[in-house]
């Protein structure tokens, strides 16, 4: 007996209404699924149903084997014909492309059906079957639906794809209308329905035949001919059932995502694992059937699709690694194996990006987003790279050890380099001690040398039949650097523009939604726009999507001005070689700053220029200028620095990744709390992720997760002096730089360092914290040995004067590396990542003036304040502060921020610091206080004023002007040394006064670094 469709709507309907309830009140999905398959069990169960009809029209998206090429404005255009609609009514049957509707075109439809129903409702005896019979005619006419859906066009009379959706339209009503329309579409949400629960509740053995056979079709009718008493049968009387069929596809095993070692450790939860390269190329589950006399080979894409036709050039790769037509092949009937497509040169001898596939796989027999590629040279070939047996001569393997399946695979697959290979794998005993450093020790070596990731199997069968339920059991985990916290991050990017999709809005359940994607634009012309001498000029590269928390702080956070596209004279946008699906209805004049994450780089179809691949909003920026993000110029070239594959490998850069992925393993790696905990930014601005440095030192996080290598400034000052002028902000030089490639360092052993000399200091007059790497204070600037690294160091209550230090090095610990300044990188100047201890120590926080200058800046009251942040513990107490031209006239900074902390007049001119031993000549530019709670010093004893230099690293220019003032003014200690200035951006005091007066612990996050431009 046919199903009626009304029945599908009335399921639909109940998860649609039960979705707008509060959560409270909602039910689960799989509960309403089980009460509807109870309800009309008879009825799905009763010999003329088709099983098959039923299930393709609740999970339409599970259909990937039909292709109908209509979209939205498509299917409004068909609605409004065949129901003859007049100009009002298509009008109002348009307002689902209305930015904030709230509607989709399936609203449109039953609210213009609700007003006039169809004369011929004929919803009562419209049945799935008919309805599932029409929508394969239509796909059977698009060439890209799978060869045997297309075939159903030479067999049956097609009428026009229009006619036959015009037919239904006019015998539905207003509700049926609205779900056949998002059926067409492929899209049910926001209501959506779980396919297991789905299958579960057809029948007993179906979610477990759809894993054996992914094809509903296949699956459900072998399903009819299994008999009752083989539903509850034995699992091994199940594993004889349910075995691989050559023709349709096997389903893929679950995967998930490893976040960190430790964290694929505990996935694994002990198991035997296989560790695998993870290939860059186009999943292949090929299909060998040798009965057959010609065309044996059949090859399936991920998505299901039979993509044999257009993957021809692996043929011969095939045919001659399994030996198909020769007296080698090792097989006699048929088998089924899985592998990754790529491209190979023999030229370069290597695997080529992959984006070169497109050149040679069509798709449905269309070489699609070629448009800017090269020619297929002819020496570039396809290639295979296999790494799983599922089938082989009728034996199934879907029960056999993963270990055991590659075994056999090995015996059938004969290796040719470039042609044909096996995957490399390590095997890794998860539950002895030594599998933590063999893990990390290959990803080291997999991120050293560009792969794209690592794929951990556990040595267990490809599924599960033995119906015991382990955690993660049969299930493979995808490990890249990418998805670790924080090491995906990209930089701040200009977000040009945004548009609307009416289908896309509904999802977020949320109201008033204007824009559903956004644009992503790259500054061509950063220096003319910035001198306002052309208008900016962007390369519009990307569009991208707001996760629903992201979007609802958006929203309530920030109502950017926007116009109408074709109304835009602000700015330029350059779609040249965009393969975008759609352009951006409004335009922001002055464009928004989103920080971006993405899994590296690629050339999309019909671009020649790199792009971010899966790009994802991290946060949103209400406070940086689009004049500060990531020009297109800084994006190409990082994007080559990525993606180029050094040509040896780098031992060193390898070590330094297994200390990142230690640390990040133990906590204490630093990441950017805020992007990953936060979905909107109101922080300061700071020149690490706004200036043109800034963004390039975050491309992907290439700067932040590398390996902090030992910032030992090893420079002399007469080499300061010969490089003084280069040391500032080099931006161009950095940010060509390939931000991995591996530093030219020296290997060095670590050394505990033995102190003589006079170094007795009264421990009354220092703070004695535990000494521990975690809480040890780095000692003032102004008082290290720039040729001492810091690790040989000893801790600051532990410091001598830097005039009697003598070194006797005994070999202690492991080894470490110490990088040679380089010509391009002046050796006075350090990026945050290279730097020394830069921040000013916190340890001598108790007052240490003498009794004489207690007594000046007594009579000076306007000389003295208390820090009224912190007090006694500011971060700015004892520090001497120097301001640059440009940033002596914000009131913010003098007035506001540096009064907070007790700095009444910061100096303007370093050549006052000449006079430091007049103590009324920087008293006001000092936060040196006085506070009720006062902590006495010693009576003769003075610390060492530190000396801070804050300037607009924006201002790259000004910047460099006024620290060749600083060392003009030829600044010497009291023994006759050169003194050094530490520079720092100005925005690091809104940090450390928001973290003071949040009383936040600056563990994991220091402000100095994050601000620090260098020293001189």
């Amino acid at each position: 007996m046919p199903f009626p469709y009304r029945y599908i709507c009335d399921l639909l309907q109940q998860l649609d209404d039960d979705g707008r309830k509060p959560p409270e009140k909602r039910t689960s999905s799989d509960t309403i699924v089980k009460s509807w398959f109870q309800q009309h069990r008879c009825l799905i169960d009763a010999p003329g149903n088709d099983v098959c009809a039923i299930l393709s029209t609740l999970l339409p998206e599970r259909r990937t084997d039909r292709v109908y090429n209509i979209q939205a404005p498509k299917l409004q255009s068909i609605f409004g014909k065949a129901l003859m609609l007049g100009a009002s009514r298509v009008l109002e049957l348009r307002r689902w492309t209305e930015a904030g509707s709230g509607i989709d075109l399936a609203d449109c439809i039953e609210s213009a059906l609700r007003r006039t129903p169809n004369s011929r409702d004929d919803t009562t005896h419209l049945t799935v079957e008919e309805i599932d019979e029409t929508l394969g005619r239509i796909a059977a006419a698009c060439r890209f639906s799978s060869p045997a859906v297309r075939a159903l066009h030479q067999t049956s009379n097609v009428r026009e794809p229009n006619e036959l959706l015009g037919n239904i339209y006019t015998r539905l009503g207003s509700r049926e209308a609205k779900w056949f329309t998002r059926l067409v579409l492929k899209n049910y949400r926001p209501a959506e329905l779980n396919a297991h629960a789905v299958f579960r509740n057809t029948h007993p053995l179906l979610p477990q035949m759809m894993k054996i056979r992914d094809d509903l079709a296949v699956a459900t009718t072998y399903i009819r001919h299994v008999d009752e008493k083989k539903r509850s049968g034995t699992p091994s009387t199940i594993a004889s059932l349910l075995k691989p069929r050559l023709g349709t596809k096997v389903g893929r095993q679950p995967w998930f995502k490893g976040r960190s070692i430790k964290n694929c450790m505990d996935m694994a939860q002990g198991r035997e694992v296989l560790c695998e390269q993870k290939i860059d190329g186009e999943y292949c589950q090929i299909h060998i059937d040798l009965r057959k006399p010609r065309n044996c080979i059949q090859i399936f894409s991920k998505s299901g699709k039979d993509s044999t036709a257009d993957r021809i050039g692996l043929h011969k790769a095939i045919r001659d690694s399994l030996g198909i037509g020769k007296g080698d092949c090792r097989f006699t009937k048929s088998c089924i194996l899985e592998g990754e497509l790529v491209v190979y040169s023999t030229k370069e001898n290597k695997i080529l990006p992959f984006h070169k596939i497109r050149k040679h796989v069509s798709r449905s027999g269309s070489f699609l987003g070629t448009a800017n590629d090269s020619q297929a040279h002819e020496y570039e070939h396809l290639m295979i790279i296999y790494y799983d047996l599922l089938l082989i001569d009728d034996e199934s393997l879907l029960g056999v050890k993963n270990s055991e399946r590659f075994r056999r695979l090995s015996q059938i697959v004969t290796c040719r380099n470039g042609y044909a290979e096996l995957v490399s794998r390590t095997t890794i005993y998860t539950s002895r001690s030594s599998a933590v450093p063999a893990l990390r020790e290959l990803f080291a070596q997999c991120i050293s040398s560009r792969g794209e990731g690592l794929v951990l199997k556990p040595d267990e069968p490809y599924f599960d039949f033995n119906g015991t339920v382990r955690g993660y059991g049969c299930c493979n985990i995808k490990l890249k650097k990418e998805y670790i916290q924080g090491w995906g991050d990209v930089g701040d990017f200009a977000v040009v523009g945004a548009s609307y999709d009416a289908a896309k809005a509904r999802e977020y359940k949320l109201p008033n939604v204007r824009w559903t994607h956004f644009f992503i634009g790259c500054l061509e012309n950063r220096d003319q726009a910035r001198a306002k001498t052309e208008m900016p000029r962007f390369r519009v590269t990307n569009a991208v999507e707001l996760t629903g928390p992201i979007l609802s702080a958006f929203w309530a956070q920030q109502r950017p001005i926007s116009v109408p596209h074709e109304d835009n004279t602000s700015i330029q946008l350059d779609y040249s070689g965009s393969v975008l699906a759609k352009k951006p209805t409004v335009v922001f004049p002055c464009p928004l700053v989103f920080d971006m994450r993405c899994f590296a780089f690629d050339k999309e179809p019909n671009t020649n220029f790199w792009s971010m691949r899966f790009p994802q909003v991290a946060k949103v920026h209400h406070d940086r200028s689009y004049l500060d993000t990531i020009t297109f110029r800084e994006m190409q070239d990082t994007a080559e620095a990525v993606m180029t594959v050094p040509e040896e490998e780098d031992s060193q850069e390898m070590r330094q990744w297994v200390k990142a992925l230690e640390k990040m393993d133990r906590g204490k790696f630093l990441v950017d709390a805020l992007s990953q905990a936060t979905t909107c930014s109101d922080a300061p601005s700071s020149p690490s992720s706004s200036t043109s440095t800034g963004t390039i030192t975050r491309q992907l996080g290439y700067d932040l997760p590398t390996p902090p290598r030992s910032s030992a400034v090893q420079a002399t000052a007469a080499s300061a002096d010969n490089h003084i002028a280069s040391s500032t902000i080099s931006i161009s030089n950095q940010a060509k730089r390939p931000i991995i490639e591996p530093s030219k360092s020296v290997c060095v052993t670590k050394r505990r360092r033995k102190y003589s000399g006079t170094s007795s200091i009264n421990s009354s007059q220092q703070n004695t914290p535990t000494d521990s790497i975690h809480t040890r204070h780095r000692e003032p600037l102004s008082q290290v040995d720039v040729n001492v690294p810091e690790k040989y160091r000893p801790n600051s209550q532990h410091r001598p004067s830097t005039s009697s230090l003598t070194t006797s090095p005994t070999q202690d610990d492991a080894d470490f590396c110490v990088e040679r300044p380089t010509p391009s990188s002046p050796a006075a100047y350090y990026t945050a990542s290279e730097m020394p201890s830069s921040s000013p120590s916190r340890v001598a926080r108790t007052r240490r003036t003498s009794v004489a200058a207690r007594g000046q800046r007594k009579s000076t009251e306007s000389s003295s304040s208390c820090c009224s942040v912190a007090r006694h513990d500011c971060a700015l107490a004892n520090c001497s502060i120097l301001l640059s031209p440009c940033i002596s006239s914000y009131a913010w900074i003098t007035d506001d921020l540096l009064k907070r902390h007790g700095i009444i007049d910061p100096l303007l001119d370093p050549r006052v610091w000449h006079s430091i031993d007049s103590r009324m000549s920087v008293c006001r530019s000092t936060g040196d206080f006085e506070c009720e709670s006062g902590h006495e010093a010693t009576p003769g004893r003075r610390q060492r004023i530190r000396k801070i230099c804050l300037v607009e690293s924006r201002r790259k220019e000004a910047t460099e002007a006024f620290l060749q003032k600083i060392k003009d003014a030829d600044l010497k200690t009291k023994g006759g040394e050169r003194e050094w200035v530490t520079v720092y951006d100005w925005r690091v005091l809104e940090t450390i006064t928001e973290h003071e007066l949040q009383e936040k612990s600056s563990r994991g996050k220091d402000p100095w670094r994050r601000f620090y431009v260098g020293i001189v």
